[in-house]
């Protein structure tokens, strides 16, 4: 949302934005143009469910009331599904001011939450939110969803808004100029540029099959194979307990890194991966792939076969595909790789094509630009 706001900003519009992320020494300098409106919560932000459902409502009490009073009917409004339900501003804003709304819905919510064992698919209050993403979509005036498999899904599940929903893809958030491993100073850093090495970067999330990967590095504990995790979320637990019980000396763990920082951290390895569990293909789009591309690694996913990213990876040559749930098959396919050191620069050099053709910033600044001010 940062690189919208500046994005738009440099194309000489005025941004206003409002947002539950407080002040703070990582916030990124904007421009003169850009004003950020933050809303007051009491509750420290965690990972936990009750911080995070806590502080949504925060957020949602503050928005409404700055959408009333200082939103402009005329002015396009932008809603990002953060909290998932946050799309009851726009219906607001549409029936209470006559304006119009564009909804990004960047998971499908309820079904997120299901999947992620938060709610229960047969509940009441999934069927509340369910009814509620419905009539945000039907009033929007633009749907806007992450992949095609998120499009397919949600024009299935509400067919009567089909024209109302376009793909708009993710992409790198910083500009990653490609370079060697060993030239690397982060790789350097760590020890990274003598050894195979694998990275997991970004959300440690409900929906990210860490257990495969945390299996697979358990069976190649005593091989020259380094696994980086950086990130942190819910899962970063299974990482832990996994390096503390089994002492494992081929898994290392350190926190998100400061953004300036990912040109460095997304190219300090060999092969990136990226991780869905089971049923969640065509719920979310995970935006980490985009970085990886632009890094110019090639990409091993942990997907069902025949997902979004599986047949991305596999119509581009840029990446591997492998099942959720089988550690072995992932050990085996890092090993083969560790030694087919052509094959490895040559999916590298295929996903950053891949991410210059179809996943820069300005290709989808574009498109935001087109649906929100046609």
């Amino acid at each position: 949302m940062t690189d919208l706001a500046k994005g738009f900003c440099n194309l000489d519009y005025i941004v206003n934005i409002f947002t539950s992320t407080q002040l703070n020494k990582t916030t990124p300098k904007l421009l003169n143009k850009i004003n950020i409106h933050r809303a007051f919560s009491l509750i420290k932000s965690s990972n936990s469910i009750f911080s995070k459902i806590s502080s949504s409502l925060f957020f949602l009490l503050g928005a409404f009331t700055y959408i009333i009073r200082h939103q402009p009917a005329k002015t396009p409004l932008l809603i990002a599904s953060n909290p998932p339900y946050a799309g009851i501003l726009g219906i607001c804003f549409k029936l209470l001011k006559g304006g119009e709304y564009y909804f990004l819905l960047q998971d499908i919510f309820p079904e997120s939450a299901a999947i992620s064992g938060i709610i229960q698919s047969h509940s009441i209050l999934f069927k509340i939110l369910d009814k509620l993403i419905y009539l945000t979509c039907k009033y929007a005036k633009n749907t806007i969803v992450l992949s095609s498999s998120m499009q397919d899904y949600l024009v299935q599940k509400y067919p009567d808004i089909k024209s109302k929903i376009t793909i708009i893809e993710n992409w790198a958030i910083e500009d990653i100029p490609t370079c060697n491993k060993q030239d690397n100073k982060f790789a350097q850093k760590y020890n990274l540029t003598q050894i195979f090495t694998i990275l997991y970067s970004g959300n440690l999330g409900r929906l990210h099959d860490i257990e495969t990967i945390t299996e697979a590095a358990k069976i190649l504990k005593d091989t020259p194979i380094q696994f980086v995790f950086i990130g942190e979320g819910v899962k970063t637990k299974i990482v832990q307990e996994a390096i503390q019980t089994y002492q494992l000396k081929n898994i290392f763990l350190l926190p998100y890194q400061p953004r300036e920082l990912l040109p460095l951290s997304l190219t300090a390895c060999d092969i990136s991966l990226v991780s869905l569990i089971p049923g969640a293909e065509s719920i979310v789009a995970p935006s980490k792939l985009y970085g990886m591309l632009a890094a110019g690694r090639g990409i091993i996913a942990v997907s069902t076969p025949n997902s979004y990213i599986d047949k991305l990876l596999t119509a581009s040559g840029c990446g591997i595909n492998t099942p959720p749930n089988n550690s072995q098959y992932l050990a085996k396919l890092i090993s083969d790789l560790a030694v087919d050191s052509e094959r490895v620069k040559l999916m590298g050099k295929k996903a950053r094509l891949l991410y210059e053709s179809k996943y820069t910033f300005q290709h989808a600044l574009k498109e935001y630009q087109r649906i929100l001010f046609e």
